[in-house]
């Protein structure tokens, strides 16, 4: 990241200096357009890089890791426990793991995976999910999640691209 603050305005000193008017908006442009690119690009790396390190290696508890709606469908059998309204919509969502091993599923809210739909399909406001959750081997887990919807109901709740169905 440092390199980019030095590389950034150098180049556009040294492009700048050889063009006047159009050209220099121009030259400005491509050069601030391609650092954000690399920045954006090294930070998207970064985060696959977790991703698949966390992923390639053993968790502490011997947990598998779950980062999409397909690893989630196979590891965990869920639905919706219950709901109770008052000026949000919590839900308690369950979640069987039949598995020998834990079974993590992580990187919730820092990826927006987690979302309300009203019955005419429109997104609600999460108000509360945590990033991640464990389900012990052989066990079952409720996780608590909140939701404001603007008019409507809550009439689904999903996880990734997995959907649980709201009964009303």
């Amino acid at each position: 990241m440092q390199s980019i603050r030095v590389v950034v305005p150098l180049s556009l000193a040294c492009l700048l200096a050889a063009c006047s008017g159009d050209n220099a908006e121009k030259a400005a442009s491509g050069a601030v357009s391609k650092a954000v690119e690399l920045a954006k690009g090294a930070a998207t790396g970064a985060s696959k890089g977790v991703e698949e390190g966390r992923k390639a290696s053993t968790s502490v508890d011997g947990a598998v890791i779950v980062s999409s709606g397909e690893e989630l469908r196979a590891a965990l059998t869920g639905n919706v426990l219950a709901t109770k309204e008052d000026e949000s919509t919590q839900v308690t969502l369950g979640f069987a793991n039949d598995g020998g091993a834990p079974v993590r599923v992580t990187e919730l809210s820092q990826g927006n995976h987690v979302t309300g739909l009203d019955s005419d399909g429109y997104a609600c406001s999460t108000l509360h999910a945590s990033d991640e959750f464990t389900v012990p081997p052989k066990a079952k887990l409720k996780v608590e999640l909140s939701f404001q919807c603007a008019d409507k109901a809550l009439a689904t709740v999903r996880l990734y691209d997995v959907e649980y169905a709201v009964a009303r």
